[in-house]
């Protein structure tokens, strides 16, 4: 087994945040409806009593439109929320199969965040190994994944599974190429191996498919991943195993390499 020094943690903060306002927006919901249904039945009564009314009726038809504008929000915060759970899933199943397949003297630090000079960047899972770094971005796409990994590339499409319809999004690989970038800026002007640093997109769905023009050793599924860090371990290493464990915590402590 490999040695994980973080687990994630940004997601987990996020989809409690959610959660939370979807608690607060559910009792929400029921204190204004039932008010805008008061106060509607109070001013159409007045109004078919006594005539007039037309105050309190306006009245109810505020907060019903309030009332209104937070249900749009609330089901916006559940689709995010599911949504977050699910990247949430994706990651964790890569970091489990990470934590499992690689050799003991492979360090491996999820949801890392990096700085190099003004710039920033979260890196999903970055393993540290005797081979070299190995910098991972991970999808939760599921269906029909179709692309190019060319950086003029910056749209790609998934085809939904089971509506067929097609979505854009945006090129993953620009993503992880620049942090990438920042992890190699981040090592220069040392003795360590900042030329060795290998980018990788990781469709962690099972239900994805694919369909990625130049994605070998690009664009991979969880399987393909493992075994492309893994067949590193055949070739000379070129840190020893108490360089790679130096490396791996000064990137979690964010101390400049030396």
């Amino acid at each position: 087994m490999a040695q994980t020094l973080t687990t994630e943690r940004n997601l987990l903060r996020r989809q409690e945040e959610i959660e939370r306002e979807v608690r607060f927006l559910n009792r929400m919901r029921i204190l204004e409806w039932g008010a805008a249904a008061i106060v509607l039945a109070a001013g159409l009564a007045w109004r078919y009593g006594n005539g007039g009314g037309w105050g309190i009726v306006i009245l109810g038809a505020f907060i019903a439109f309030v009332a209104l504008g937070h249900e749009f929000h609330r089901r916006e915060s559940t689709e995010e929320g599911e949504e977050t759970a699910e990247f949430r899933a994706a990651k964790a199943s890569v970091a489990a199969l990470l934590d499992e397949k690689l050799a003991n003297d492979h360090y491996i630090l999820n949801d890392l965040r990096l700085k190099s000079g003004r710039e920033k960047c979260w890196i999903d899972h970055l393993v540290v190994a005797p081979s070299g770094l190995f910098v991972i971005h991970t999808l939760a796409w599921g269906g029909k994944i179709i692309g190019d990994t060319a950086r003029q590339a910056h749209v790609w499409k998934i085809r939904d599974a089971a509506t067929g319809q097609l979505r854009p999004a945006r090129n993953p690989v620009g993503n992880v190429l620049r942090k990438r970038r920042l992890l190699r800026n981040w090592l220069k002007g040392t003795n360590l191996i900042w030329e060795r640093v290998y980018p990788l997109v990781v469709c962690a769905n099972p239900d994805a498919d694919i369909q990625v023009l130049n994605a070998k050793n690009r664009v991979v599924t969880p399987t393909e991943l493992v075994n492309f860090i893994n067949d590193f371990c055949f070739e000379k290493p070129i840190l020893s195993n108490a360089e790679v464990e130096k490396l791996a915590r000064g990137l979690l402590a964010g101390e400049t390499p030396s």
